[in-house]
């Protein structure tokens, strides 16, 4: 398990664990409360893809029924609380449907791209979790939230025409890419103790996906 091998939990063992234990995430939630059984089902398409594949439907549902607490050799299995029921369904959910999936979603969400980040923060969710990549921007993206400053985000289609018909934002773009490369290129070169012609394959994967820095 990658997992075990990293040592700590990944994106989506860290959500489902809130989701379950974690008041922030049913704040305000009634359900429950007059004894009714509570049902979470969490929707991520980067899980139970060959049992997703071979079922022939396009999606794959599982409940889980008790969490296994690995810490070094030892293992302790958690059930889950009476009254409490969680699903996760394997599916891919289209980009021209993401609008209406999020809509529906709770508040506190778990996002891994740049464009999921940027639906999920202008339909008011939370991206709770840590991402594995692109820390930076989802820490930047938080912040806006939380200093209600969303709203002057710049539009990205306006930005785009102006690339295209004037010069001097052309320029500037250039000018402010070369200075974002040479500040993160000397913060990896830091990070890692070496010049990038002393990177090892490895190394260079990382630096691409935006891993470091």
């Amino acid at each position: 398990c990658a997992e075990v091998t990293a040592g700590c939990a990944g994106q989506l063992s860290q959500f489902l664990w809130g989701v379950l234990f974690d008041p922030a995430y049913t704040k305000g939630d009634q359900r429950g409360r007059d004894g009714t059984e509570v049902v979470d089902i969490v929707v991520a398409p980067n899980v139970m893809t060959q049992w997703r594949e071979a079922s022939g439907k396009g999606f794959a549902v599982a409940e889980v029924t008790q969490l296994d607490l690995v810490r070094g050799t030892t293992c302790k299995e958690e059930p889950l609380t009476r009254g409490r029921r969680l699903f996760m369904c394997s599916a891919k959910v289209p980009r021209a449907e993401m609008k209406t999936f999020l809509e529906q979603c709770e508040e506190r969400v778990f996002t891994t791209g740049d464009q999921s980040l940027a639906e999920a923060m202008f339909l008011g969710k939370i991206p709770c979790i840590k991402p594995d990549a692109k820390v930076q921007q989802w820490q930047l993206a938080l912040l806006a939230r939380a200093m209600g400053t969303l709203s002057s985000v710049p539009d990205l289609g306006a930005e785009l025409r102006r690339l295209v018909e004037e010069d001097a934002a052309r320029s500037e773009a250039r000018k402010r890419s070369k200075e974002r490369s040479d500040d993160l290129e000397k913060q990896m070169v830091a990070q890692i103790g070496a010049p990038p012609s002393a990177w090892n394959p490895t190394q260079h994967v990382l630096s691409r996906a935006g891993m470091m820095g």
